[in-house]
């Protein structure tokens, strides 16, 4: 989709869910590796990764990118359900279901962008 066409509320919504979605993410990489991540090689691979995925949300939606948006919603949706079932793992209802709730967000405005035929 090329630059300066009127994008639609769908649009807007499932990019904001993604973009929140994903700075979340990336925060809590980046805050482990202040503690006890801290020197881990794995949390350093995390924390790189997790930064990435915003800076493609935000390309997508500088683009005005509507399957890119919708790819990276549905990623940012997969990385809360598995992020959900770490905190079942650890038996804390916090880490569960904060992050159930941000995949169903992110798996209905996926639904909601890919059924506007405006933006298509």
């Amino acid at each position: 989709m090329s630059i300066g066409i009127r994008q639609t509320r769908a649009f807007w919504i499932c990019a904001g869910v993604a973009l929140i979605s994903a700075l979340v993410s990336a925060s809590f990489s980046v805050a482990a590796l202040q503690g006890k991540g801290n020197g881990d090689v794995y949390a350093m691979y995390a924390a790189s990764r997790s930064v990435a995925l915003p800076i493609v949300v935000i390309v997508a939606m500088w683009l005005r990118w509507r399957l890119g948006v919708a790819a990276m919603a549905l990623t940012m949706a997969l990385v809360q359900v598995f992020d959900g079932v770490i905190g079942v793992t650890m038996h804390d209802p916090f880490e569960t279901y904060g992050p159930w709730l941000f995949a169903v967000l992110g798996f209905a405005s996926v639904a909601m962008l890919l059924r506007d035929r405006r933006d298509a």
